[in-house]
């Protein structure tokens, strides 16, 4: 089979129908259903066949990589209950079940009927059109509607569709609305959907991560889902309000804020831009102009939204990984060339010296972390760039190397946090990156939680070996140290890192934790998820 071109996401998902889910109205946290992923399979899976007769049985293909000839086609696993349990079958034909996935994702037509009412037609476009279209006429005329892949189940009560940046949507009444699925706690970068179609309510994500089935859970937690947020990235507490939140969803060169006053439990958009309740008179935005060729540029707000300017920063050239603000509105941002340092909240920007020319190259989930910059609570001119272990304490003007691991091209700082109590303790997280081959054993090792007791200079490595830290937090309140990780979920540790234990979220252990905050007022720990969505636990001993 010729493989298809896998798009490159960030990409979680979720179905919230009624009754999915269920949550308490009082301010209580107890056991409480919803639905998430399973990984069933780990490894590269190429495609899954679900039986038409027994959706029970499916196939699943998977495939190994090599650095000559990339993705090949390596064995086919069979299930006889719904992917709970695989084997491999030698019985079965790779190409075979590759032409069954073929038939079963592209169909026998691009244009699918309604089953109550044949006049009603949803017609697939090709993948170069931003639009589908619909017609409730028998094709005689037709109307554009939602752009992107559209899935259609044989008796369709769902009909769903997912596009090119990481968009899923459903539709109940034969693609006429959509609305955005709101996603869950399981990050599927590079990802095909396959839906059984006896019961459009249970399907599958596979890709480059392995095989995922959607199952019911429960926990000591709650989870709210953000619409038309593809990363929870940011979480900021509204300091003079602490029931209401602003969470910011970040990808590439992409801001959107959205607003919570109920403590996370519902959320409405505020726009397309970068929002910082500690800073509110501060606004960016990315804007892709209409020229030919379309060109990006970066503009800020200083009063509310109510106008903007554009900035000297070059989105084009640069890009923006992650924002951080400091002390009187200094504001950096990690780019794909280094750092750069804005004095007049984000209007001027200077670049600061790099050290290395192997800068850092977003992969995966990293370009939706928060917290690579750190600037000191009492010391606006200390700076911790855990990206590349560099710290200045002259704002910038001067950097100096904190010596935590001998250098790799392919092993960065992710994640860094300061003990609030006391400032010389300093905690960093390290991640690898995996986009042309898997880490070696020497490089995954390096992976995990370090700290400094002496605010940078010397580091010790405290934890989570091998794992990849995507954020950090210690509680004020109870010392707790929180960890996120990148496909791997959330861990703490009671006893300043000696020992770490695994938070579980909806019996998830691949969820990737993109953000974390904590609201010292209530003791609750939020904690944000690559895909747009909120966990709530409690911040206790």
């Amino acid at each position: 089979m010729t493989k298809k071109a896998l798009i490159v996401l960030i990409v979680i998902m979720s179905i919230t129908l009624p009754g999915f889910f269920g949550c308490n109205k009082k301010e209580e946290f107890m056991q409480w259903k919803t639905s998430h992923w399973e990984k069933i399979k780990d490894g590269y899976i190429d495609a899954i066949v679900i039986d038409s007769k027994d959706s029970d049985v499916i196939y699943v293909v998977d495939v190994y990589k090599t650095k000559e000839h990339g993705l090949q086609a390596n064995k086919v696993w069979k299930s006889e209950d719904g992917g709970d349990h695989l084997k491999e079958d030698p019985t079965k034909k790779i190409e075979d079940i590759d032409r069954m996935y073929t038939l079963s994702i592209h169909g026998e037509s691009d244009i699918f009927a309604n089953p109550s009412n044949p006049k009603v037609l949803l017609k697939q476009l090709p993948s170069t059109s931003p639009f589908n279209e619909r017609s409730e006429d028998g094709g005689n005329s037709w109307e554009k509607v939602l752009g992107g892949f559209l899935i259609v189940p044989k008796n369709p009560v769902i009909v769903y569709c997912f596009d090119d940046l990481g968009g899923i949507s459903f539709s109940l009444d034969f693609g006429k609305t959509w609305k955005r699925i709101s996603l869950p706690p399981l990050t599927c970068p590079n990802f095909i959907l396959a839906v059984n179609k006896k019961d459009p309510n249970i399907f599958y994500v596979f890709g480059l991560n392995g095989l995922f089935k959607r199952v019911e859970g429960k926990g000591d937690y709650e989870y709210y889902p953000i619409g038309d947020s593809l990363n929870t990235s940011y979480i900021y507490i509204d300091p003079q309000n602490p029931n209401s939140l602003y969470a910011v969803s970040h990808s590439y060169n992409s801001f959107t804020s959205f607003k919570s006053s109920d403590y996370g439990k519902t959320w409405e958009k505020v726009g397309d831009f970068y929002f910082n309740s500690l800073h509110p008179d501060i606004r960016i935005k990315v804007v892709m102009t209409k020229t030919t060729p379309p060109s990006q540029k970066l503009y800020v707000s200083l009063d509310n939204g109510k106008s903007w300017k554009l900035s000297d920063l070059d989105i084009d050239k640069n890009g923006i990984y992650s924002v951080s603000i400091g002390g009187e509105g200094v504001i950096y941002a990690d780019t794909c060339n280094g750092l750069f340092r804005s004095k007049d909240k984000g209007l001027r920007w200077s670049q600061i010296t790099n050290f290395r020319e192997d800068y850092w190259e977003v992969t995966d989930g990293n370009s939706c972390f928060n917290s690579k910059v750190l600037v000191s609570p009492d010391e606006p001119n200390t700076i911790y760039w855990a990206t590349e272990f560099l710290k200045s304490t002259d704002g910038g003007k001067t950097w100096q190397e904190m010596d935590i691991i001998q250098h790799s091209k392919r092993i960065h700082g992710s994640a860094i946090a300061i003990d609030p109590h006391n400032h010389n303790l300093v905690y960093l997280g390290i991640t690898g990156t995996e986009d042309i081959e898997p880490l070696s054993p020497e490089e995954s090792a390096k992976q995990g939680i370090y700290r400094s007791n002496d605010a940078g200079k010397n580091w010790e490595k405290i934890g989570l070996d091998g794992y990849r830290v995507s954020s950090i937090v210690v509680s004020p309140t109870t010392g707790i140290i929180y960890a996120g990780t990148f496909f791997n979920g959330l861990f703490r540790s009671k006893d300043s890192g000696k020992s770490w234990e695994r938070i579980t979220l909806d019996n998830d252990t691949h969820l990737s934790v993109s953000s974390l905050t904590i609201d010292t007022k209530n003791n609750i720990v939020y904690i944000g998820v690559l895909g747009g969505g909120i966990f709530k636990i409690k911040d206790k001993e």
